[in-house]
């Protein structure tokens, strides 16, 4: 039986489970990635290039600064016969891209913003700057910091989002969801938040509005961002 991308997750329960969230949402996505040059920002292993591909991606060029990673990620993508359609860069940071203006239709960041510390205005815009007019930012997968309660980092702390860097981390050490060892700043415990990116981004910029629940279609009527107050909302933003 063939090789899948999946095989690689067996002994990775929840990146396995990412991995299938993120193949459940590509459902409704593909109309952005099909037959489309897509940046894979923050790619780790590669898997989500593959579930972009298989979404209907013609190519997808993944970035990641962690060189180990991109090393695997380069051994799993040949093991799968998938080189002819994913790249994997390891570049120094993803704030300063070796690309050129406008090179991808759409810009794919799929639970990796929380994983930078902020200030991030300097990442989004890098991922804009790439983006042709007319593409599409995705950003998925990424908690919320408009809502109190962190279900990333601390398995449901509340006010941890909202507290300063140090005292959330004291806090979760103390409440023993965290280890003292661990590196807190990267660790996602702050999400990012609508207006954060919306800012970030400057003029120019459509918000494609998720109005697929009640509470989104509310929100829309009060002349909010439907997915405002969603624990991981997906906020697909179109480059004008």
């Amino acid at each position: 039986m063939a090789i899948s991308y999946l095989d690689y997750l067996k002994d990775a329960p929840i990146e396995y489970e990412r991995f299938l969230t993120l193949r459940r949402t590509l459902e409704n996505l593909k109309t952005f990635l099909a037959g489309r040059i897509v940046l894979d920002f923050g790619a780790s292993y590669g898997l989500s290039a593959c579930a972009y591909v298989e979404a209907g991606a013609s190519r997808v060029v993944g970035v990641e600064p962690d060189p180990v990673r991109v090393a695997r990620g380069r051994e799993i993508i040949t093991e799968l016969n998938l080189s002819d359609k994913i790249t994997l860069s390891q570049v120094t940071s993803t704030d300063q891209l070796q690309f050129e203006d406008d090179s991808f239709d759409t810009v794919f960041a799929n639970a990796v913003l929380e994983h930078i510390p902020e200030p991030r205005a300097a990442f989004v815009r890098e991922m804009w700057r790439v983006l042709k007019p007319g593409g599409h930012l995705i950003i998925n997968e990424t908690p919320n910091k408009y809502v109190p309660i962190d279900l990333h980092t601390t398995g449901g702390l509340w006010f941890v989002p909202w507290l300063p860097k140090n005292v959330a981390r004291r806090y979760a050490i103390w409440r023993k969801r965290f280890g003292e060892d661990k590196d807190w700043d990267h660790s996602g415990w702050r999400g990012i938040g609508y207006y954060e990116i919306a800012s970030a981004l400057g003029p120019g910029h459509r918000l494609v509005p998720d109005v697929s629940h009640r509470r989104h279609r509310m929100l829309a009527k009060l002349g909010l961002p439907p997915s405002l107050f969603d624990p991981y909302p997906l906020l697909i933003f179109s480059k004008q």
